[in-house]
């Protein structure tokens, strides 16, 4: 469905209420019974599961694919180990350093990416009441699953030029899937770039900025959204993920909010940041009520700020938490009113 998104984020910010848009997925398959492999593995399976957390939260904003974050690097050849209890993993990375000299960006159709197109296309026919979005990981992010983490961190200092062109190629792949989202019918992607949060502020801009600049600039416009995500501690680095032009910026729990709203202009919306594990899967449905209320009250001179999660909701976690936490942003909503 065609939506003018710079108007959804505007009609966001000038609402009276707190909106809230959590990275769910995993834990709501209960509702369905479907297994996690099944849904990662089949578009319509996945779609169905897209709707049934909009029906079981419909104060959720946006419906998100699920965050299977191996796709990407899957799509390069890397295998993918597969559970009914945990999110898709990588174990071994597919490529060494001395393979990059000679690397293609794959075909964008590669591994299971049509899955998540046809996630896309059959839940814009289920969810016709607000923007449906895909999940895809940053240039960064995905540079670093192709050779792993510790040598991608290494080749920042003594391989520049070779991680360049590895990220350049990751970021030539992720733009042509990011616009096939968009042909789908997508109404935005969550660019995940997680691992961008273990560089320097110096560093992110060379390896991780400028390439999400040239994934926003190439498709995000007035209906096509891109919303940045970055878990690590990124204190003092909104301004600079400002800068990449995402529309939106998404921040983990390594972060307090409060050091980060002032950093960003109030007409982009931020999302933060309730801690996905120790909250969502390990608390009790009070705690997180707790967390909850104080964070949206911390963030009370914020507008353009929605209330989420800090990450992706872990599979386990009990749906009375979850529960427990749009229950918290009602009661504040209530209180507010």
């Amino acid at each position: 469905m065609k939506i003018n998104m710079q108007n959804w984020a505007q009609e966001i910010i000038d609402a009276p209420d707190r909106r809230v848009l959590p990275v769910l997925y995993f834990p709501c398959l209960t509702l369905t019974g479907d297994g996690i492999v099944d849904t990662v593995k089949d578009g319509k399976k996945m779609a169905r599961n897209m709707k049934a957390v909009i029906d079981k939260f419909p104060k959720t904003i946006a419906a998100i694919t699920g965050m299977d974050l191996t796709v990407d690097t899957e799509a390069f050849g890397a295998k993918v180990v597969f559970k009914d209890t945990e999110a898709p993993s990588i174990p071994d990375a597919p490529l060494k350093p001395e393979d990059i000299d000679t690397l293609k960006a794959p075909d964008v159709h590669s591994g299971r990416v049509d899955i998540f197109l046809d996630a896309v296309k059959e839940a814009e026919k289920l969810i016709t009441d607000r923007p449906v979005m895909g999940g895809q990981l940053g240039p960064f992010s995905l540079a670093a699953n192709l050779v792993n983490i510790q040598t991608v961190l290494m080749m920042t200092i003594n391989d520049k030029e070779r991680l360049h062109k590895l990220v350049d190629t990751a970021t030539e792949f992720l733009i042509a899937r990011a616009k096939e989202y968009k042909k789908a019918g997508a109404n935005g992607i969550l660019l995940a770039e997680p691992t961008a949060g273990l560089l320097s502020p110096k560093m992110c801009a060379e390896y991780s900025d400028q390439y999400v600049k040239r994934i926003v600039d190439a498709v995000q416009d007035d209906y096509f959204f891109v919303i940045l995500h970055d878990c690590g501690n990124v204190k003092k680095m909104g301004g600079q993920m400002h800068d990449t032009g995402a529309k939106g910026l998404h921040f983990g729990n390594a972060v307090k909010m409060t050091d980060i709203l002032p950093q960003v202009p109030s007409d982009c919306l931020v999302f933060g940041n309730i801690d996905p594990t120790t909250e969502f899967c390990q608390g009790t449905p009070e705690h997180i009520r707790e967390s909850t209320l104080a964070l949206l009250d911390a963030m009370k001179e914020y507008p353009h700020f929605v209330l989420s999660s800090g990450c992706d909701i872990p599979p386990k976690t009990p749906i009375e938490n979850i529960e427990a936490f749009y229950s918290a942003c009602e009661e504040y909503n209530s209180a507010n009113a």
